[in-house]
């Protein structure tokens, strides 16, 4: 008799275990995403530091805002990295388009020669009504002179689907505002 109870109480974990559908790994950033080498070793160079974004969000999480103060977890999908560092990727890359004549590079240079750009996320939602949120400021700094630009934006994106959206979906909507993101810096940083 307790055999049998063992090998259903077996056989029901196995079957609960075989109900779950595997996680999905997303990233913010495009697959064809290299480090630009064609520029020079006069480039400018702008390195991009660590993104900071509140403790909350700075995990492989995906989070849907279902409330003012309740999230939930995705579980058909995560990120393959920390958000702050897929962030950072993604914002990188897109600067990199957007500054040809830049070397864009993530981290801080040990001579202190680069501008450094200085990020900080205030919010990233993206609520259960189908839209994305991204709000940030940043600063950019010349050496020793300091900061020599600033600003802060709020970006939306909706995401396809709406509220039945996808994680593809969702992913591609924080992938466009992170892009508008990286517009307005690159915009602020082309200008005199």
């Amino acid at each position: 008799m307790a055999a049998r109870v063992v090998v259903i109480a077996l056989l029901s974990l196995l079957a609960g275990c075989a109900s779950h559908p595997s996680r999905n790994v997303f990233v913010l950033s495009g697959a064809s995403d290299p480090v630009k080498s064609d520029a020079g070793a006069a480039a400018p160079m702008l390195q991009l530091e660590r993104v900071l974004v509140p403790d909350y969000l700075d995990t492989t999480d995906i989070l849907l805002r279902v409330g003012q103060h309740e999230l939930q977890v995705s579980h058909t999908g995560r990120w393959g990295e920390r958000l702050s560092a897929g962030i950072a990727r993604a914002l990188r890359a897109d600067l990199a388009d957007r500054l040809p004549k830049d070397t864009v590079l993530l981290g801080r240079s040990a001579d202190g020669s680069a501008r450094q750009l200085r990020v900080t996320v205030d919010t990233f939602d993206v609520w259960a009504d189908g839209h994305c949120v991204l709000r940030a400021n940043w600063s950019l700094e010349a050496g020793n002179r300091g900061v020599v630009k600033n600003g802060h934006g709020t970006f939306t994106a909706p995401v396809a689907g709406g509220s039945t959206g996808s994680d593809a979906a969702v992913v591609s909507s924080m992938a466009n505002a992170v892009s508008q993101l990286a517009d307005s810096i690159a915009a602020a940083m082309n200008e005199p």
